[in-house]
C-alpha cells in the first residue's frame, strides 16, 4: 500500500479543466469508486489526461500512473495494459512486465480484491473512446 500512496500523492493532473474533447465518468459497481476523466486525442494518442472523483488509493494511483506516463498512449496500448492486469490477477501470466512499468508497483497478488479499482481509469478511458467512435 505504501507504493500506492506514494504514486497517488502525485496530484498534478488531479482536477478537471472542462476544456477537453473527451470526458465522462465510470463507477465501480463492486466498491462504489467513481472516477471522472477528461482527455484529448492527438495523432491517435491520449493527451492532457486529467481525473477526479471519489476513489480509493489504488484507483487514484492507477489514474496518476496513466496521467504521468511518458509513453504514447493509444487505445490499443490501453487495451494491452488492461489485459495484462487482468491476466496477471487471473493467473494467466506469472511475470509482471507491463507496458507502463509503474503498474508493477500496484498490481500485486495481495491487491487482487482491488483489481477493478486499479483498472477503473483504463476502463473509463476505453468506454469514453468507444462511445465517441460510434
Amino acid at each position: 500500500m505504501k507504493e500506492a500512496i506514494q504514486i497517488a500523492a502525485n496530484t498534478k493532473c488531479y482536477g478537471l479543466t472542462n476544456k477537453a474533447n473527451y470526458h465522462g465518468k465510470l463507477k465501480n459497481k463492486n466498491c462504489g469508486d467513481e472516477i471522472q476523466i477528461e482527455f484529448n486525442i492527438k495523432k491517435n494518442c491520449i493527451t492532457n489526461f486529467r481525473y477526479e472523483g471519489e476513489m480509493c488509493i489504488y484507483c487514484q494511483a492507477s489514474a496518476s500512473i496513466i496521467a504521468n506516463t511518458k509513453i504514447n498512449l493509444h487505445q490499443q496500448k490501453l487495451k494491452k495494459i488492461q489485459n495484462q492486469i487482468y491476466d496477471f490477477f487471473n493467473d494467466k501470466i506469472k511475470f509482471k512486465f507491463f507496458v507502463i512499468k509503474k503498474f508493477s508497483l500496484i498490481v500485486k497478488k495481495k491487491n487482487y480484491p482491488r483489481k477493478e479499482c486499479i483498472t477503473l481509469p483504463i476502463n473509463a478511458i476505453l468506454k469514453i473512446i468507444s462511445k465517441n467512435d460510434n
